[in-house]
C-alpha cells in the first residue's frame, strides 16, 4: 500500500510541475514523456524486460500514444487556462467516457455503480464549474472544455491499453513505456509544427522538468504500478483520489487559487462520483 499512496502523491505534484517549468505545453509533454519513457526503459532493461518489447506491444504502443498525445495536448493548455488544481480534477472525469464508450463500443454493460457515479459526478461538475459559468472569461470556459476533452482522450487512451493487455498480456510497464515514448515524439512533433523553442530558459525550469519528468512520472507510475497489485480494488480507487485531490490543494496552496464553498463542495461530490465510478477494476488516476 505505501509505493500506491508514495506513487499518488508523487503524480499530485505532475500539474504544479507544469506550471513552473514555464515551457509550451507540447514541449513540456515532450520533455516529460521522453524523459519519463526513458528512465521506464532503463528499469525494464536493468530487469531484464526489453526482450518484452515485441512488434505487438510497440503497435499497441503507437495506437495507445495518439489518444495520450491528445490527453497531454489539452491537459497541458487547460493548465493553462484554468490552473494546475481545477485542469487535473477535470481529467479525472475520465470515468464517465470509459464507461460509455466501453457500453457502447465494447459491450460492456454500464455497471448499476455508474447510475450512481455519473450523477454525482455531474452535479460535482456543475457545481465547480457550472454556477458561475457566466461570470467566466472566455479563456478560462476554453480551460474547462480542454479540462474535459482531456478527460476523454484519457479515457480513449485506457480502453487502448487494457485492450491491448486483453489480446496480448504484455506486461504494463512495458506497454506503458512504449506508449510514453511514442507519445513524447508525437508531442514533439506538434511543438515543431508550432513553431515552438526546445530551448530550458533557467535552472527552474529545467529542475521542474526534470522533476515532471523522473520522479512525477516515471517514479510514481512505477510505484504505482507495483502497488495496484498488491492492494484491493476498492483501496486502489480510494488511495489514487489523492493524486486530484492534492493537486486542487497544491493550486491553493503554492498558487493562491481562489475558492468558494460551492466550488470545494463541487469538488467533493465530483470525487465521490469518481471513487463510486472507479470501483470494479483497476483504475489508473488522471497525471
Amino acid at each position: 500500500m505505501s509505493a500506491l499512496l508514495i506513487g499518488a502523491v508523487l503524480i499530485s505534484f505532475s500539474s504544479v510541475m507544469v506550471v513552473l517549468a514555464g515551457l509550451p505545453p507540447d514541449v513540456a509533454g515532450f520533455y516529460r514523456l521522453t524523459g519519463g519513457g526513458l528512465a521506464m526503459l532503463i528499469v525494464l532493461a536493468r530487469a531484464g524486460k526489453l526482450k518484452l518489447f515485441t512488434p505487438n506491444v510497440i503497435k499497441w504502443g503507437c495506437v495507445a500514444a495518439v489518444f495520450f498525445a491528445g490527453d497531454f495536448v489539452f491537459w497541458h493548455r487547460s493548465i493553462a487556462h484554468v490552473g494546475p488544481g481545477l485542469s487535473t480534477m477535470l481529467g479525472n472525469f475520465q470515468v464517465i467516457p470509459l464507461a460509455i464508450v466501453s457500453a457502447l463500443f465494447f459491450k460492456e454493460g454500464l455497471p448499476a455503480r455508474m447510475y450512481v457515479a455519473i450523477p454525482l459526478a455531474l452535479v460535482g461538475l456543475y457545481l465547480m464549474v457550472g454556477v458561475e459559468w457566466s461570470h467566466f472569461s472566455a479563456d478560462y470556459r476554453l480551460g474547462v472544455v480542454f479540462g474535459l476533452l482531456t478527460a476523454f482522450f484519457y479515457a480513449l487512451y485506457m480502453l487502448s491499453l487494457k485492450y491491448a493487455l486483453s489480446k496480448d498480456r504484455a506486461d504494463s510497464l512495458v506497454l506503458a513505456s512504449a506508449a510514453a515514448l511514442a507519445t513524447g515524439l508525437i508531442l514533439g512533433a506538434f511543438a515543431v509544427a508550432e513553431g515552438e523553442s526546445f530551448v530550458i530558459p533557467t535552472l527552474k525550469s529545467l529542475a521542474a522538468i526534470s522533476t515532471l519528468a523522473l520522479i512525477c512520472h516515471a517514479v510514481g507510475w512505477f510505484l504505482i504500478t507495483r502497488g495496484i497489485q498488491t492492494v484491493r480494488g476498492a483501496l486502489v480507487g480510494l488511495l489514487l483520489l489523492l493524486q486530484p485531490t492534492l493537486s486542487f490543494v497544491w493550486d491553493i496552496l503554492f498558487f493562491g487559487k481562489p475558492v468558494d464553498p460551492i466550488e470545494l463542495s463541487g469538488v467533493a461530490v465530483a470525487l465521490v462520483g469518481i471513487y463510486i465510478g472507479s470501483q470494479g477494476g483497476k483504475k489508473k488516476s488522471r497525471a
